[in-house]
C-alpha cells in the first residue's frame, strides 16, 4: 500500500531535496535548484508503512523531483504511476541529468516539450568590446540600484537588492551609461564547486556584443574563484542561446516538461 505524507518541517524537506541533488553527477541549474525546487512542497512516500522515497511539487502542480531508494527501485513504476494519477500532480519538469526520473516521465507522458537549455563551459575565451570608450565591469553597489531597476526587468521586489547585498550582481558601464548587468551565484551543492551565471542587457544596447562580454567576464570571475561556470536559458530565448554559445558554452542538457 502506498501512502503520501506532506513533509511540513522545512529543515527535513530541504535535507531531502538537497540529498537528492547531491546524488546527481553535477548540479541541475542554480535557478532551478534555488527557486523551483526550493519553493516546492515535499512529500514523503511510504510503501507498506516504510519510507521509500520522496517527491516535490510546485504551485503549478508540476512534479519537479522524484526519488525512490534503491530498495524500492522495483516499485518505482508503481509508485510513480500512483503519484501522477493523484490530484497533486498534472505534469512534470525533469532535467536530462536525472535519468531515472526522466525515464519514468517518458513512459507515461502524453505530450513532451523542451523548456530550457542547460549549458556547460566548453572553451575559455577572451572577448573585447572595441566600440565603447570607457568600459567598467564591477560589482554593483547600493548607488547603482535605481539605475538598475529603471533599465532592467526583475522578477520581484527586492531581487536586485538581495543580489547586491551578497556580492552577486555586476554592472557594466560605458562612462555613465549602464549597458547591462551580470548575475553570479555559488551553487551550494556539490561542494560549492560551481558558479551559476546569467546576464541582462539594456534594450537599446542589445545585439552589440554586450551580452557576450558580460558572460565572458562572469566566467573569468568563476575561474578566479576556482569555480566551474554554469548557465541556463529558456528554449524560446534564441538570442541568449547564441550569446552563451559565443561565450564558449555548449547546451549539453535540457529541462523538459511532460504532460500526463
Amino acid at each position: 500500500m502506498i501512502e503520501i505524507i506532506e513533509v511540513e518541517d522545512k529543515g527535513v524537506a530541504n535535507k531531502l531535496k538537497n540529498k537528492y541533488i547531491e546524488g546527481l553527477e553535477t548540479p541541475i541549474d542554480g535557478f532551478w535548484q534555488n527557486v523551483e525546487v526550493a519553493n516546492s512542497k515535499c512529500y514523503e512516500i511510504l510503501y507498506d508503512g516504510i519510507a521509500a522515497g520522496h517527491f516535490c511539487v510546485n504551485s503549478r502542480k508540476m512534479l519537479v523531483q522524484f526519488y525512490v531508494s534503491k530498495e524500492y527501485y522495483v516499485r518505482g513504476e508503481e509508485i510513480f504511476k500512483y503519484i501522477i494519477k493523484s490530484e497533486i500532480v498534472e505534469k512534470a519538469a525533469v532535467s536530462t541529468k536525472e535519468p531515472k526520473f526522466m525515464a519514468l516521465c517518458l513512459d507515461y507522458q502524453k505530450n513532451i516539450a523542451v523548456d530550457s537549455y542547460i549549458f556547460t563551459d566548453n572553451e575559455k575565451i577572451r572577448y573585447e568590446l572595441n566600440s565603447f570608450s570607457k568600459l567598467s565591469f564591477r560589482l554593483a553597489q547600493k548607488q547603482d540600484i535605481d539605475e538598475i531597476k529603471s533599465k532592467c526587468a526583475t522578477a520581484f521586489e527586492g531581487y536586485y537588492d538581495d543580489l547586491i547585498d551578497n556580492n552577486q550582481l555586476f554592472v557594466l558601464y560605458d562612462n555613465d551609461n549602464l549597458l547591462g548587468i551580470g548575475e553570479f551565484r555559488i551553487i551550494k551543492t556539490h561542494g560549492e564547486k560551481y558558479g551559476d551565471i546569467g546576464m541582462h542587457v539594456v534594450e537599446k544596447y542589445r545585439e552589440k556584443g554586450m551580452g557576450t562580454y558580460i558572460i565572458v567576464k562572469l566566467k573569468e570571475h568563476c575561474y578566479i574563484k576556482n569555480l566551474i561556470p554554469m548557465a541556463c536559458c529558456d528554449v524560446k530565448n534564441s538570442a541568449s542561446k547564441k550569446t552563451l554559445e559565443k561565450s564558449g558554452f555548449i547546451a549539453d542538457h535540457r529541462i523538459i516538461v511532460c504532460e500526463f
